[in-house]
């Protein structure tokens, strides 16, 4: 199980380093690469609580992961907005823009807070068909 452990946390830091677009020199075999490889050894994990009896931690939020990496691979990650902020200001310009409301990103905490929270009671699309 420690083997596991090291493999996430080689993987986890692996994606750090490429966020930084820093150079990660570990060995491939030292990492999850693939969703494959990442669901070996939850599976493991799960087939032997459900035989020792523990089917009840089983099926908690190790299934939970297990479908998560099942169905969408290996972008299961956390998203810290703030990292991208400024390419968020830079889409919600172009969108204020084309719908001629002003600039985006000029505006002040309380009109960006009035526009998305009325966008996203909604019931339109924010993005029109037609914008490119």
């Amino acid at each position: 199980m420690h083997f596991f452990y090291v493999q996430l946390e080689r993987s986890r830091r692996r994606l750090e380093l490429l966020l930084e677009d820093v150079s990660c020199d570990y060995h491939p075999l030292d990492y999850y690469e693939t969703a494959d490889q990442l669901l070996e050894p939850l599976l493991l994990c799960y087939e032997s609580l459900q035989s020792c009896g523990s089917g009840v931690l089983a099926d908690g939020r190790l299934a939970d992961l297990i479908r998560r990496v099942a169905t969408f691979g290996m972008v299961l990650m956390k998203l810290d907005l703030r990292q991208e902020s400024g390419r968020h200001a830079e889409t919600l310009d172009a969108i204020t823009m084309y719908l001629d409301m002003g600039t985006y990103s000029e505006w002040d905490e309380e009109k960006k807070l009035d526009f998305l929270t009325r966008e996203l009671k909604g019931k339109r699309p924010l993005v029109p068909v037609n914008m490119e």
